[in-house]
């Protein structure tokens, strides 16, 4: 394989990361799962909360954060800056590939020398590109660390009111690894929700069904 064709698979990955780049925004939050509702009780409610006193109670915060106010508009955001820098990522490799096009119709008529110059030229601004992307990682993780921020300081103040006001000794994470069973009475995510002011009614609601003879939605 020459140094080129090397560039030219190099750079087509370095596009294929950028693409995963806006793929692990989905990492944002963690898809919502529905709160489990009897159809026939009527408008869902909190279950009752663990005993008071409990020595050990539990949150799932992957039911939380996605619904927690903020999470939206949190999302859009990172969203965004995810699809910037996939955009200014793909650019360049496009630039990179219009590059080692441009080499190869050439190269016939080229000196060694220049060949070599010109294949230099060439890895050196994959190279940097890749230093680019890497740079790009490390501010996407900022800025999804900064949007989540306030977020997760509002479920935490929320979780300790609670656990301080039922006099709860510890609070774990159902999400989190390590966490493997747990009676569900201990539970204690939907009144976190509730004083989050989420709406369990909205959450539970099943989809709404389309009118006869509409369109599909997105049609």
């Amino acid at each position: 394989m020459t140094n080129v064709s090397r560039q030219l698979q190099a750079t087509r990955r370095m596009r294929g990361r950028g693409a995963a780049l806006a793929g692990s925004l989905l990492a944002v939050c963690v898809p919502a799962a529905s709160l489990a509702q009897d159809p026939s009780a009527g408008a869902p409610g909190p279950q009752p909360l663990p005993a008071a006193g409990s020595p050990i109670v539990f949150v799932n915060s992957a039911l939380i954060l996605p619904v927690a106010p903020g999470a939206d508009s949190a999302d859009a955001a990172l969203q965004q800056v995810g699809l910037n820098f996939q955009e200014e990522l793909a650019a360049e490799a496009a630039a990179i590939d219009s590059m080692i096009a441009a080499y190869q119709q050439q190269q016939a008529l080229m000196a060694p020398a220049a060949r070599q110059q010109r294949e230099q030229e060439i890895a050196n601004r994959r190279d940097a590109a890749i230093q680019r992307q890497q740079a790009l990682n490390v501010e996407f993780d900022n800025q999804r660390a900064q949007l989540l921020a306030p977020i997760l300081d509002r479920v935490n103040l929320v979780i300790e009111e609670i656990r301080a006001e039922q006099g709860y000794a510890v609070v774990l994470d159902a999400a989190q690894a390590g966490f493997i069973a747990a009676d569900p009475t201990l539970d204690m995510t939907e009144h976190v929700l509730v004083r989050l002011g989420v709406d369990l009614a909205a959450l539970a609601a099943p989809p709404a069904t389309p009118a006869p003879g509409a369109p599909p939605p997105g049609d």
